[in-house]
């Protein structure tokens, strides 16, 4: 076993050969690297917020479980968020990304998604971002088409979006606002501009939440903006075979051809050279909400 020390924290490493992606051979050591590389340009869309985290201890062809009570194995420096659970009444002990051992600690369990809160722990009744997930059923030709119409309605209401691949097969628009509006307001105002998209274009899209009821239509996934709700921060990584990156995008790279495997572990630090974060002021975006909306 290997140990690194980070700021007076010790970080115990365990079975860095093992392959975590049988296509493409990464391994665990590999995703630690990832990460600790990528802490600069991650830090801020994770200090502070709960995190689920999918861990995948025999990579990702082998199960997977979610995790987010803090074992009782963790080190006691390891930064957490106590939330009272609305349905049990127990305390569950949140962990988040707080420091660089808390995320070296984090990606030696095999967590490859970091799926963060809308919400910090200093406000967590109130997001500082309202999400659109949208998930295609036949490609993503759809996706892009509903990823455009939400673009030109936001557009018009003067609110400033920003977008990222999912990682997976959809895409991820972030709308930043102060943290004053509830989850329920934030919810409701997304699903009248859903509403709006399939008043548009009602053979595209779909808010139906069951699948079989969907039709091949891009779902427009609004529920996520809830307690307790989580959704992959910009830059993790993802249990695909290409080894993807939920990736931030211009809004310019929006097109028919668009594919989210296009962007991973083998690429991203290529394109954070050439481009930069493209996120860089969204944690310093605030917006207001159209209050004929709420």
């Amino acid at each position: 076993m290997n140990k690194l020390l980070i700021s007076k924290n010790q970080v115990k490493l365990s079975n860095l050969t093992k392959v975590l992606w049988p296509k493409k051979g990464y391994t665990k050591g590999d995703l630690i690297n990832y990460y600790i590389e990528m802490y600069p340009m991650i830090q801020d869309y994770l200090i502070d917020r709960p995190l689920s985290l999918k861990l995948f201890p025999d990579g990702i062809k082998g199960k997977s479980f979610y995790r987010k009570d803090c074992p009782d194995y963790a080190p006691d420096w390891l930064s957490v968020i106590p939330i009272k659970s609305h349905s049990s009444g127990r305390l569950i002990k949140w962990i988040t990304v707080n420091q660089l051992s808390d995320l070296v600690w984090i990606a030696n369990q095999t967590a490859i998604e970091l799926h963060a809160w809308l919400s910090t722990g200093e406000k967590l009744e109130y997001p500082d971002f309202a999400v659109f997930d949208l998930d295609p059923v036949r490609g993503m030709e759809d996706t892009v088409q509903v990823a455009l119409i939400i673009k030109k309605i936001l557009d018009e209401l003067e609110l400033k979006a920003y977008l990222k691949t999912s990682g997976a097969s959809g895409l991820h628009i972030f709308i930043p606002v102060f943290p004053i509006y509830t989850y329920v307001q934030i919810r409701d105002l997304l699903k009248s501009i859903a509403e709006m998209v399939i008043e548009v274009k009602p053979e595209l899209a779909t808010i139906v939440w069951q699948k079989d009821k969907r039709k091949d239509k891009v779902y427009i996934d609004y529920r996520q903006n809830a307690t307790n709700k989580t959704i992959p921060a910009p830059y993790s990584l993802r249990p695909t075979p290409a080894a993807t990156v939920s990736t931030p995008l211009n809004w310019n790279e929006l097109k028919q051809d668009l594919d989210p495997a296009d962007f991973n572990l083998n690429n991203i630090k290529n394109r954070l050279d050439l481009y930069g974060d493209l996120w860089h002021d969204l944690l310093a975006t605030r917006q207001h909400l159209p209050g004929f909306l709420l």
